[in-house]
């Protein structure tokens, strides 16, 4: 059976995917286009309720999972997660010189500025558990990356 080797010597590709990554990113985290109510724009609309205790919307999502239909759940635990992955994977490649502890520093920083840009433009919520969420994706995306180097499916 014949491995696929990423070759990546030449870095086009991987910064192509990343700005396309930062897009989509950057689309669902302001709620692609349906966090765009004209009341928030004038700051009429106040129905955002946003979180500053840890694990208080994870909580919610796990003990009352009953009371939300699947997609919704879904997307605000694990969705969440999955859409972090990339970076985790992206940020070793395009700097591989880079150490994991500031890859992670990197990933927060990534994560917060979100977080923080949803609460001061009111085009999305600001909630911990996001920022707890997306660094787990992130986490999991810097095992993958490290995996994958060990095994030699990337070079």
């Amino acid at each position: 059976m014949k491995l696929l080797v990423v070759d990546l010597k030449s870095k086009w590709w991987i910064i192509v995917f990343s700005l396309f990554y930062i897009s989509l990113v950057l689309f669902v985290s302001f709620g692609g286009g349906s966090s765009f109510y004209p009341g928030r724009l004038d700051g009429s609309y106040t129905g955002v309720s946003h979180n500053f205790v840890p694990f208080s919307t994870i909580g919610t999502y796990l003990f009352n999972i009953h009371a939300y239909n699947f997609d919704f759940w879904f997307y605000n635990t694990f969705g969440v997660v999955l859409l972090f992955i990339p970076i985790g994977v992206l940020i070793p490649l395009l700097l591989p010189k880079l150490k994991n502890a500031w890859t992670i520093v990197l990933i927060l920083m990534f994560s917060l500025t979100i977080e923080s840009v949803q609460y001061v433009t009111q085009l999305g919520v600001f909630d911990v558990d996001d920022i707890m969420l997306n660094s787990l994706g992130g986490f999991i995306g810097i095992w993958v990356s490290s995996y994958l180097k060990r095994k030699r499916y990337l070079n």
